[in-house]
């Protein structure tokens, strides 16, 4: 092959070996437009959001109107039983326990008041035992005589005053008596425990032949109709200025009734009581801590507007977002106080007639 035709083929391979330097190669090919349909936040912070996807992530939105609201304010609490709603099945005396149907009511278990719960057969030590078999004899003896006497007396007839055999027969029945105490004293002398309230098993400490001794725990047991809750106080002014109060449990709502509160402080706190209206919920437990939301008679002017409709920008700040074009949506900064445990009012930062996104605010704030 001739010189000439080496440099021809290696002049039209050059191009496809040719590589590109560090930092210069573009890959293989160039990158697609991004959609300008799509959902995007934009330049100035604010979302372009399509209809479409308005309606698949179900975006709601409603007015805000100024109005005047009560000044709320948030408490921690937790739960409690209520004086007559909670009970402590103890036993009275020592002895051994015998439980109807094998075993004490387990967690859970609903009682009613008055149940026979379990008996306890009373414990008692061997002197006791020689010295109650010691005079149940004599007494046996005593009441031999005394039934000889009053059928010789009965034999006189009229001989003698009658006061004599009324004498007689009393002391006869008087130690048949004693005798048939100290006869069942012998044999244990038994004891009913019963439920005093109606409720609901907690803790149960026993089990069937136990001994137990005077005092010992058997049953807990709570009636969840009365529970109430507890909250605490910095301000002891707020008690003469409560005008409402409820508490969220899950995604449900209480509404509270204030009872009173306490005349001493707990740990520089003043405690306050609320019972439960309406039927108390199932996942109210004792013991559980929970927050009060407690309205007082002060009003402020503001917006009012669901829990949900809050969010945070990446300064961390409150925002709440309008609806400023039928696809676009833009962040407010806002400075808000509780309302109830549902609600809370914007007090700054929200225009009147603005439409404030009330749902799906956090699957906007989320686009970028």
């Amino acid at each position: 092959m001739k010189p000439t035709a080496f440099l021809l083929i290696g002049a039209l391979l050059l191009p496809a070996l040719a590589i590109a330097g560090d930092g210069h190669d573009h890959g293989e090919a160039a990158p697609t437009a991004a959609n300008p349909n799509a959902p995007q936040r934009l330049p100035d912070g604010s979302v372009f959001l399509p209809k479409k996807t308005q309606r698949f992530i179900q975006v709601r939105t409603q007015p805000a109107t100024l109005e005047t609201l009560p000044r709320s304010l948030i408490l921690n609490g937790q739960v409690v039983a209520g004086m007559d709603a909670s009970s402590k099945v103890q036993a009275l005396q020592a002895g051994r326990l015998d439980i109807a149907n094998g075993s004490l009511p387990a967690i859970g278990d609903k009682v009613e008041k008055g149940q026979v719960l379990a008996t306890l057969t009373l414990a008692k030590d061997a002197q006791e035992g020689t010295n109650q078999a010691a005079e149940a004899a004599d007494l046996q003896e005593q009441l031999k005589l005394a039934e000889l006497e009053q059928q010789r007396l009965q034999g006189l007839g009229d001989l003698i005053p009658r006061r004599e055999v009324d004498t007689t027969i009393a002391t006869v029945r008087s130690l048949q008596a004693r005798l048939a105490v100290f006869r069942k004293g012998a044999k244990g002398v038994t004891e009913t425990v019963r439920s005093p309230i109606s409720g609901i098993v907690t803790a149960s400490y026993a089990a069937n032949g136990q001994a137990v001794q005077a005092g010992d725990l058997l049953l807990d047991i709570i009636d969840p109709s009365k529970l109430q809750v507890e909250a605490v106080t910095y301000d002891p002014a707020l008690p003469a200025n409560i005008a409402a109060a409820n508490v969220t449990i899950g995604k449900q709502t209480l509404a509270l009734r204030y009872q009173g509160n306490s005349q001493q402080l707990r740990q520089q706190a003043l405690p306050l009581r609320f019972s439960v209206e309406g039927e108390t919920l199932a996942q109210l437990a004792a013991g559980s801590p929970v927050q009060v939301t407690v309205q007082t008679r002060e009003t402020l002017q503001g917006v009012a507007v669901p829990a949900e409709a809050l969010a945070r920008n990446p300064s961390n700040q409150t925002v709440v977002w309008v609806k400023t074009t039928p696809e676009q949506y833009a962040p407010r900064v806002v400075q808000y106080q509780p309302l109830d445990g549902e609600r809370v009012m914007i007090t700054a930062g929200l225009p009147d007639g603005e439409r404030v996104v009330v749902q799906a605010t956090n699957l906007i704030n989320q686009i970028r």
